[in-house]
């Protein structure tokens, strides 16, 4: 058996050397990506918050947010909506008063000595916004800072010196080199086996990694510090509440109201359509069979304005071989009977006063008789029949062309007056049709229609009463025929809590909820049974106290949060 000698492993020490080096310097100086270019993931949030205080009063919430480096970021809002305020605010430290530099509408920093030390800090902030001035009082809690060994600062001081940056990777470029060299696949003596394969891919790794610090290096200015992640995230804490710091409440919009028990109507929803007024609508059909061919300024076009009367197509009829020939024969017929009948009428006329009057009056009736049936057919024979529009409105509906047979039940165009418009709906509850005190009717896209009611059917429709309703001054772009929310409001009274609709948002578990504004920047979900009032508000009659702080403005967003 042939004998295998031990595989050399000259460069293993000079590998873990390197990679120790790489580590160090990786931790110690983090790799920063280059503009359009990812180095990897973004790093998770940061959980724990950073030091923060918060005070308010019936007129402001300000909230204080201590950066790292010592500032003071403080953020300025009105109590009730959770609006932000724009005013003027004082910072008092332990007795030394700090002006707080303005930095947007409720932004505001400041900066001073004692918040960079260790312990408990007594606030006093004066707010001053146009005619309105209140102190708040908060306590903050200033962090010790980490602990860091002198030796370490100041080999990570050497470390970020142009020079050394720039020296290290060029040597960490010549050991990458090297060691991509050392690891190529070199032939063994004969009758020895080959030892097992080294993946080059080690070797490309290695080589990567030592290219990527030494652009890492390159890419940082001499004397840079690591960059201070201030930023914090909205997240869900472990009682079920949803923190959201200041800085996302202004990106998402957060508005609050204080919630109030009084008296609203009950309502009742159910489905609509938006139909076009009977009266103020037609369709455009042919009394008989034919072929299309277009009016005068051709065919009517979508949206096209159409007056009463106006001629908008020509039908004209189309008749078989035998039915032809009948409608021709018919013709001769009433020719030659008109013939015999003047030629009658005067032959009476010249005789006047030797025959009775009555017989010439009869051979006139006949005379105009045949003439009628005879004009009467001459429009089937070459004649076209004009197709007019039965009221003024706008083109809805265009379903012809030029040559197109069409028969009676074919409908060529529909004409909608766009400012008269109904609603049909279906009522299952009947009872509460006797009281209605108004309706209206919302839109897919979130638009609110003000409806009349106009009356209900006799005949039930799929367990209904249909009922319809008239649109209040639609809009022009009203789309007919879509689907929409009709809320009836009654006269029967229900007592509860007042809200917009914005305000309930579905749980992941299913029931509806709101989110009470508990203090700055938690919230907490509320399970509440709600009635809807129309199409924007709600009533909530379980699950709520009045004098709470709720979210009427981004709840939706809110409840994203995970």
């Amino acid at each position: 058996m042939p004998i295998r000698p031990a595989p050399r492993r000259p460069q293993a020490w000079l590998r873990r050397a390197v990679f120790g080096v790489l580590a160090v310097l990786l931790l110690a100086h983090p790799t920063a990506a280059h503009e359009g270019h990812d180095h990897g993931a973004a790093p998770e949030p940061v959980a724990t918050a950073l030091p923060r205080a918060e005070a308010h009063s019936d007129l402001f919430e300000i909230v204080a947010i201590l950066q790292p480096g010592g500032a003071l970021t403080l953020t300025l809002d009105r109590y009730a909506d959770n609006s932000p305020l724009d005013g003027a605010v004082t910072l008092t430290l332990d007795g030394q008063e700090v002006a707080a530099e303005r930095q947007g509408i409720g932004l505001f920093v400041a900066r001073h000595p004692l918040l960079e030390r260790p312990g408990r800090l007594d606030l006093v902030f004066t707010v001053t916004a146009a005619e309105e001035m209140d102190l708040l009082t908060a306590t903050l809690e200033v962090p010790a800072p980490a602990a860091t060994p002198g030796a370490v600062v100041e080999a990570l001081a050497l470390l970020r010196s142009g020079a050394v940056q720039i020296g290290i990777g060029l040597g960490l470029l010549a050991l990458g080199l090297l060691l991509g060299r050392a690891s190529v696949r070199r032939p063994l003596p004969p009758m020895v086996e080959e030892a097992p394969v080294i993946r080059p891919v080690e070797a490309t790794t290695r080589r990567a990694a030592a290219l990527l610090l030494l652009t890492a290096f390159a890419a940082a200015p001499a004397g840079a510090q690591p960059a201070l992640v201030t930023g914090e995230a909205p997240r869900r804490l472990q009682d079920g509440a949803i923190f959201v710091p200041k800085p996302s409440q202004r990106l998402l919009s957060v508005r609050t109201q204080i919630t109030e028990h009084g008296e609203a109507s009950a309502a009742l929803r159910m489905i609509g359509t938006l139909v076009p007024d009977p009266n103020a609508s037609g369709r455009v059909q042919a009394s008989q069979n034919g072929r299309l061919e277009p009016g005068d300024a051709g065919f009517p076009t979508l949206g096209q304005r159409v007056e009463r009367g106006q001629v908008l197509a020509y039908v004209t009829p189309t008749y078989s071989a035998a039915e032809r020939g009948s409608l021709i024969q018919n013709a001769a017929e009433l020719d030659a009977q008109i013939t015999i009948l003047e030629a009658r009428v005067r032959r009476l006329t010249s005789l006047r006063g030797t025959v009775a009057e009555r017989e010439i009056v009869d051979a006139q009736a006949e005379l105009a008789g045949a003439r009628q049936r005879r004009t009467a057919i001459q429009p089937a024979l070459s004649g076209r029949e004009p197709l007019v529009a039965p009221v003024s409105g706008i083109v809805s509906t265009v379903r012809g062309a030029v040559g197109q047979l069409v028969d009676s039940a074919t409908t060529v165009v529909e004409i909608v007056d766009p400012s008269r418009l109904w609603v049909e709906a279906l009522a299952f509850d009947r009872a509460a049709l006797e009281r209605i005190t108004g309706a209206n009717a919302t839109l897919p896209d979130g638009r609110v229609l003000d409806l009349v009611f106009m009356g209900r059917g006799l005949t039930v429709r799929q367990q209904a009463v249909p009922v319809n309703f008239r649109v209040d001054d639609p809009p022009p772009d009203a789309p007919i025929g879509i689907s929409v929310l009709v809320t009836l409001r009654t006269a029967r009274a229900v007592q509860g809590i007042v809200l917009p609709a914005d305000a309930v948002v579905r749980s992941a578990e299913g029931p509806p909820v709101v989110f009470e504004h508990a203090t700055a920047e938690r919230f907490i979900p509320r399970q509440v049974r709600v009635q809807p009032l129309d199409g924007t508000r709600v009533v909530v009659t379980a699950g709520l106290e009045p004098g709470k702080r709720v979210v009427v403005q981004g709840a939706a967003l809110i409840a994203q949060v995970r």
